[in-house]
């Protein structure tokens, strides 16, 4: 895999510079009044478990040509943590998602302004390695995405990429990612087998091990268990919780029981803005703004 200039690589092991403002962020709620983004916890402040922070988004807005999808976004996310991003359909939790491993960049007129930091460097910046930050921040997506190939070849698809080609290293590590998506037991005796033959909650589970193969430090789940039923859901929601022992979540859900369930910081948005950020109890049973208050429970979304 080509190296990422210096100036622009986003080294492993090291926490992101500089925090966002000690104050937070100010945002225009739905009425048009600013609101201190933060919830109580200023975005700069360490978290309660002295968690760091390992993507740093500072003053972050996206635009879909002209349209302005994202508004002056501050937030951390903090390393090794699930944080969800919760709110109503259209309310940029998915744009933001997808500026974290610059997934707008594959259409055209979409631009960013702004900055968001990872070890130090900002991702944002032209002069970054795309294919080493995807790889650094895998993402899984709403539907199942299986390629048309066998079980074994779409968990060893990206390996190869990674120039890894010994086919006992490839076993091992395609085993290793199956086993840690909590999919091994299930297909090990289908590996020669096309994967669209998998169940969808089966498939879904073979994306996630598909990115597990290639070790990422950040795991980007776009509404990756809407589309399941429970027994499938309540897997991968165990699976995220169990994963950020190794790597940091960030989760897009509508399923306001999943949030509370599964992690450790929420944040809520609304028409492009940031409303409120905090721990996740906090959000739930004592938030800072009446938007958060309304739309956890269940009065407007």
């Amino acid at each position: 895999m080509p190296e990422t200039p210096e100036d622009a690589k986003v080294p492993s092991g090291t926490a992101a510079k500089g925090g966002t403002p000690e104050n937070g962020t100010k945002t225009e709620n739905a009425g048009g009044r600013a609101s201190d983004a933060s919830g109580g916890t200023p975005a700069g402040a360490r978290a309660p478990d002295d968690a760091e922070t390992i993507l740093d988004v500072k003053n972050l807005s996206f635009y879909y040509g002209e349209n302005k999808a994202l508004i002056d976004v501050t937030l951390p996310i903090r390393k090794n943590r699930v944080t969800s991003l919760i709110g109503p359909s259209g309310c940029g939790k998915t744009t933001l998602l997808r500026c974290f491993n610059r997934m707008h960049d594959l259409y055209p007129g979409n631009r960013y302004t702004g900055e968001i930091f990872m070890n130090g460097a900002n991702i944002l910046e032209k002069s970054v390695d795309i294919i080493a930050l995807r790889s650094a921040l895998g993402m899984v997506f709403q539907k199942p995405t299986p390629f048309p190939m066998s079980v074994f070849d779409n968990i060893a698809y990206g390996l190869k990429l990674k120039n890894i080609k010994n086919r006992n290293t490839l076993a091992e590590k395609v085993e290793k990612a199956l086993r840690d998506a909590a999919l091994w037991e299930e297909v090990k005796d289908r590996l020669k087998e096309n994967a669209a033959g998998l169940s969808g909650g089966q498939q879904q589970r073979l994306s996630i091990a598909r990115t597990l193969a290639v070790e990422p430090l950040v795991m980007l789940f776009d509404e990756s268990t809407s589309a399941l039923d429970p027994i499938s859901t309540q897997k991968i929601e165990d699976l995220m919780v169990e994963l950020k022992s190794r790597m940091t979540i960030v989760a897009v859900t509508h399923n306001m029981q999943q949030a509370a369930r599964i992690s450790d910081y929420t944040a809520l948005m609304y028409i492009g803005s940031l409303v409120e950020y905090d721990v996740t109890e906090t959000i739930f049973t004592r938030p800072k703004h009446k938007m958060t208050e309304e739309y956890v429970s269940g009065r407007f979304g």
